[in-house]
């Protein structure tokens, strides 16, 4: 079984160019950000990334990564200090309530925690639930945590802001299965749509299937948006909360070109999950790359840092 596991990834690498470059960048290859992205790029869209007059939504998410450096963006994406984050703008009582917090995974205490649970890294993807704790393999964990925790997701498509996330691990009340994901797109502090993703828990505990049902504009109706990623065509039933969802989601993302706010809704509370800055890493797949630059006409850029930008391209 181990054998043909890495028989399938020595051709994942011989074969595929993307997987190629993010395994050598994991290795420490490609030092040099902007020349990174520029090459992964390319061979993801099959043309040059275009940084002086970024026009797509993939493109201006790219020039952020290298031009837009807020400090306070490290924080939105720490799945641990982004609690205190939501809470500062829009309140207590919208995270996913936390049980503890640790350095590392050997130092979790399971005894504190409650039969029912959900781990995950604060710095990246990946979640183990625990549904039982009498029957939970505490030591499979701990070694499942310990790879996520060194998981190093700046290097795969140098979004910078998980390169200062102090890593820990955290351990949240465990919220129920199948949960309908509200992913709101939110440009200049504005939802433009909500693109919605239901999941199908794995029954080991693993972060679940997702499956993309559509991207609704703020009135619900469903535009045309479609993502190359196993998709369902049905219909969502617009959320009784959603007003409640949207004015959270606008009030974490005010003052800022583009953040995507992931939302779920209980017993008709809204809890916001994550904040995203650089959705799929800056490489978006869509059906129709109309979208692309629809999406992209909404992201408006830092003037003043696409100044700055600009200048410096002219003394190259």
């Amino acid at each position: 079984m181990e054998t043909q596991y890495y028989l399938e990834k020595m051709k994942e690498f011989m074969t595929d160019p993307v997987y190629r470059a993010r395994y050598l960048s994991r290795k420490g290859f490609f030092k040099d950000d902007e020349k990174y992205l520029r090459m992964l790029y390319k061979r993801v869209f099959k043309k040059e990334l275009n940084l002086r007059h970024p026009q797509t939504f993939n493109e201006k998410n790219n020039w952020r990564k290298l031009y837009d450096r807020r400090p306070v963006y490290t924080q939105m994406v720490d799945k641990y200090r982004s609690k205190e984050y939501v809470k500062d703008r829009a309140g207590d009582g919208h995270t996913f309530p936390l049980l503890g917090v640790w350095d590392k995974p050997e130092h979790i205490n399971f005894e504190t925690l409650p039969d029912r649970f959900v781990l995950k890294s604060n710095h990246g993807g990946g979640i183990l639930v625990c549904r039982d704790k009498s029957a939970f393999d505490k030591g499979k964990a701990i070694r499942e945590l310990k790879i996520m925790q060194n998981l190093d997701y700046y290097c795969l498509s140098r979004e910078w802001p998980y390169k200062n996330v102090k890593r820990k691990i955290i351990a949240e009340q465990y919220m129920g299965e199948n949960l309908t994901d509200y992913k709101n797109y939110c440009f200049n502090g504005q939802v433009a749509y909500t693109f919605v993703w239901e999941n199908r828990s794995k029954k080991d505990g693993r972060k679940p299937d997702a499956y993309f049902c559509g991207a609704y504009d703020r009135k619900w109706m469903k535009s045309g948006i479609k993502l190359r990623y196993p998709s369902l065509e049905k219909n969502i039933e617009r959320p009784d909360c959603y007003d409640e969802m949207i004015e959270i989601a606008q009030k974490v993302s005010r003052g800022f070109p583009f953040v995507r706010v992931d939302c779920y809704v209980l017993d008709h509370r809204v809890f916001v999950g994550e904040m995203t800055l650089f959705p799929w890493g800056g490489f978006q797949l869509f059906e129709d790359y109309e979208w692309d630059y629809i999406l992209g006409d909404m992201e408006i850029l830092p003037s003043v840092r696409k100044a700055a930008c600009k200048k410096a391209a002219r003394k190259k």
